[in-house]
């Protein structure tokens, strides 16, 4: 599964399960600040998982993910 910001693999363990397997994923430990998920693009919602290193990025410096992501 891509991370719908910088679009690299973001490594979800859900990606490879048959739809009846549970398997914990990183980001089930993780919160996604909600404005960030808010930046993502409602035909996408709910299909895609946010990075571990984009949620890093946000969280340390807002202001740079939104420019380097095009939101400025």
């Amino acid at each position: 599964m891509k991370c719908p910001f910088c679009l690299t693999d973001n490594g979800c363990a859900l990606d490879d399960c048959a739809p009846d397997e549970s398997q914990a994923c990183w980001c089930f430990h993780v919160i996604v600040p909600d404005d960030m998920v808010a930046l993502i693009p409602p035909e996408q919602k709910g299909s895609v998982c946010v990075c571990r290193q984009c949620i890093e990025f946000y969280r340390a410096d807002k202001l740079g993910f939104l420019k380097v992501f095009g939101f400025d």
